[in-house]
């Protein structure tokens, strides 16, 4: 089971940017938050797993 940390949340923002998306701007607070929300804790009875970051991240 993975959970997302204010670390990997900074290695998505770094991806983004390194991976030429052209309209990249650093994420929303509010984004940033909500992200932290959903993924920062363990789900009981899912799992995440990195690809449900990043789709999040996406939407």
């Amino acid at each position: 089971m993975e959970i997302m940390t204010k670390e990997d949340l900074k290695k998505t923002e770094e991806y983004f940017y390194l991976a030429g998306y052209n309209q990249w701007y650093p994420f929303l607070v509010e984004l940033n938050t909500k992200l932290l929300n959903v993924y920062g804790k363990e789900p009981f009875p899912h799992t995440w797993i990195e690809q449900d970051f990043c789709e999040g991240s996406k939407k």
